[in-house]
């Protein structure tokens, strides 16, 4: 508990998690207004989408640098190495160091969220379910790349190593990483779509959006060609889960590496 607080008080009083979560509300109320003028029967749900799109872009890049220089200033003001003389394992300060920050960011995010919410019940047809899923599909992609900011805190040595990887990592899972799909997307073949597959939903972007497609009834599964029903083998539910347990699991114990490699703790 002593962990959540005083992470509390370290994101509150600093400047980024206010100008990340005023961008987002800000970027989403523009949509909001927009999808008063979408179709009654599914404008709602069109307008999560849409939230959803926007946040693809914005939400890695705030939530990988408020987690990343939370856990590099442990190591900067040197509190670590005083957590550490109490007894404390690195493993330990690393595990509630990583909840602490999931927990703090994960319930200000999402009580961001929910004033949303309020919004979008005033001005559209608001249906909970739909909210339900998008705010699912949300967290789930809070915990991976708050995740991945962790390990980046942890693998730097610097602040402009830190903000570098930030950027750069931020390039690659939002823009190149889809740009490479398109590369090989021409040697994609009936007989090899499934190990495509399984690389295309592995990425939690690719799979959440899918998700929330088929959730909020704007993407069909029924009477789909024989190469698409290959392709979506697996229920969408299943690969979110999947999402949800590897990246975490795998980004701690990449942090746990780092961490006790040597390079970080010297």
């Amino acid at each position: 508990m002593m962990y959540v607080w005083k992470e509390f008080l370290e994101q509150t009083r600093g400047k980024g998690l206010w100008l990340g979560i005023g961008v987002l509300m800000l970027a989403s109320l523009f949509l909001i207004a927009e999808a008063r003028s979408f179709p009654a029967d599914l404008g709602f749900e069109a307008m999560l989408l849409s939230v959803f799109d926007m946040n693809m872009y914005l939400l890695p890049l705030f939530a990988m640098f408020l987690s990343s220089f939370s856990i590099f200033q442990e190591k900067e003001l040197k509190t670590s190495m005083i957590l550490l003389t109490k007894k404390e394992s690195t493993l330990s300060l690393l595990l509630k160091k990583s909840m602490a920050i999931q927990i703090v960011l994960l319930t200000i995010f999402i009580m961001a969220y929910f004033i949303l919410a309020l919004f979008m019940k005033v001005f559209l047809a608001f249906h909970i379910v739909s909210f339900l899923h998008f705010l699912l599909a949300i967290t789930v992609f809070l915990v991976i790349f708050n995740q991945l900011g962790i390990f980046l805190g942890v693998a730097c040595n610097t602040k402009m190593q830190l903000v570098g990887a930030n950027i750069l990592t931020w390039f690659f899972v939002v823009f190149l990483f889809d740009l490479m799909f398109l590369y090989f997307l021409p040697a994609v073949t009936f007989d090899n779509l499934r190990f495509f597959s399984w690389l295309y939903f592995l990425d939690p972007i690719h799979t959440l959006r899918f998700y929330l497609e088929t959730s909020l009834g704007l993407f069909s599964l029924s009477h789909m060609s024989r190469m698409m029903e290959n392709f979506v083998f697996m229920d969408m539910r299943i690969f979110l889960i999947i999402n949800a347990l590897l990246w975490p699991s795998l980004l701690f114990g990449l942090s746990n590496l780092f961490r006790n490699g040597g390079t970080i703790d010297d």
